[in-house]
């Protein structure tokens, strides 16, 4: 069988060898010059600043990422953070278990129901927000609420629902993370180019996509200019794209439903040190800043990802649409500078980079599970559109290449 992959990010590179280790004919083509478009690395002055993700994996290598990678035979090393996470709060940083210290005695006993409602609660249609609120009503358990969710999927706790939320912590619990692939985002995509080339499939760079063609069904791809026809098309572009590139072959009724789907946008900003800002190399969630929500310091884990005794720190932060970019950049810089007071002495602001529109941080906001299948039996989505419930970026994106490959397995067996 000839498989087109659109797009050689994550889902569509995860994709990829998966099809050629089953010994299918491979094309991957890429608009771009460089292969993994958000997952992968820049190169700026020394320092490897990533294109999207926060070259973490959030199950580390026990979830379906790590695992999918090596059943593929990629050779990524994967490295558990430890602690995975801790919480700035009153300028202590805190795990999860020494939290109840700096809530008031009234509180306690409602934080300690939630703690252990955390394990076992399914959750429901209702938001986070409100499902934390009704066990313990209190600012700062909402605002850790916001921390975590923004943090993991730029979203507030009102925005994505209890059901969403309580399932990923489980998972967390399940797969234990997050961790660190050695080498960043590009150690993921190297090592998958080395399985796709191995596999005899094929990378086009700088090749667009202009058209799926057929006749009700899709029978090719127009790249270039050029028809090449193929059995099936795998697209990692995003639902709209794959949409706007089929065209009249499907329905309008599908293309509307799809087309008022909103994504979330996020600010990055990366820092370089020269000393570790932080001492460990999982995530610090930052419930009292007015704007980030977390920070890495992953060099403590992978100091290659900074030039020798330097190191690379990312902060992240929601965009809301109808805020301004440069005063949200302002603020996020500014909480930095209070998270750590001697920021100006040892810091100096490398980049900041705004995930939106066509580049945005989740094209599909997490909680929305959306199946990789598509009106035309030979064409199917994958990428962060295709996340299934509680499984959170790129943990999300393997379990939704998963799925696509288990429904092609059926359809063309």
């Amino acid at each position: 069988m000839k498989v087109c992959v659109i797009g050689s990010g994550l889902g569509g590179l995860l994709a990829a060898c998966s099809f050629a280790k089953k010994g299918y004919k491979v094309d991957v083509y890429e608009k771009l010059p460089y292969p993994g478009g958000r997952f992968t690395n820049i190169d700026y002055k020394g320092y490897q600043l990533s294109t999207g993700a926060l070259h973490m994996i959030p199950y580390s290598g026990n979830g379906p990422l790590g695992t999918m990678l090596k059943k593929l035979d990629a050779d990524v090393e994967i490295v558990d953070s430890k602690p995975q996470v801790l919480f700035n709060i009153e300028g202590e940083n805190l795990t999860i278990g020494e939290i109840a210290k700096v809530f008031p005695l009234r509180y306690k006993v409602g934080l300690l129901k939630l703690l252990a409602k955390l394990k076992l609660n399914e959750g429901d249609k209702e938001s986070f927000a409100w499902w934390v609120k009704k066990q313990v009503n209190s600012e700062l358990a909402l605002k850790i609420a916001d921390a975590f969710t923004g943090w993991s999927l730029s979203l507030d706790a009102s925005e994505v629902s209890s059901k969403e939320v309580l399932k990923e912590i489980k998972n967390f619990y399940k797969y234990s993370g997050p961790g660190v692939p050695m080498g960043g985002c590009r150690g993921v995509t190297r090592a998958l180019l080395e399985v796709l080339s191995a596999e005899g499939g094929k990378l086009h760079l700088k090749n667009s996509v202009e058209k799926i063609y057929g006749d009700k069904h899709a029978e090719g791809v127009i790249v270039e200019g050029e028809k090449k026809n193929y059995d099936l098309i795998v697209s990692n572009v995003g639902l709209k794209a794959t949409a706007s590139l089929a065209g009249e072959l499907f329905p309008e009724n599908y293309k509307k439903s799809i087309m008022n789907i909103k994504s979330s946008w996020g600010i990055k900003i990366s820092v370089a040190s020269d000393k570790p800002m932080l001492d460990f190399s999982g995530v610090l969630l930052t419930p009292y800043a007015e704007r980030i929500h977390g920070i890495n310091e992953v060099t403590n884990v992978s100091p290659v990802l900074a030039p020798q005794g330097k190191h690379l720190i990312m902060s992240h932060q929601i965009l809301k649409p109808d805020r301004n970019v440069k005063l949200e950049i302002e603020k996020g810089l500014k909480d930095l500078k209070k998270l750590f007071p001697d920021f100006n002495k040892h810091c100096k602001i490398l980049a900041t980079q705004v995930h939106r529109k066509n580049w945005p941080v989740n094209r599909v906001p997490s909680g929305k599970v959306i199946s990789p299948r598509t009106p035309l039996r030979n064409i199917v989505n994958v990428g962060d559109a295709i996340k299934p419930l509680g499984m959170i970026e790129t943990d999300g994106i393997a379990g939704g290449v998963k799925e696509a490959i288990n429904y092609v397995e059926r359809e063309f067996s």
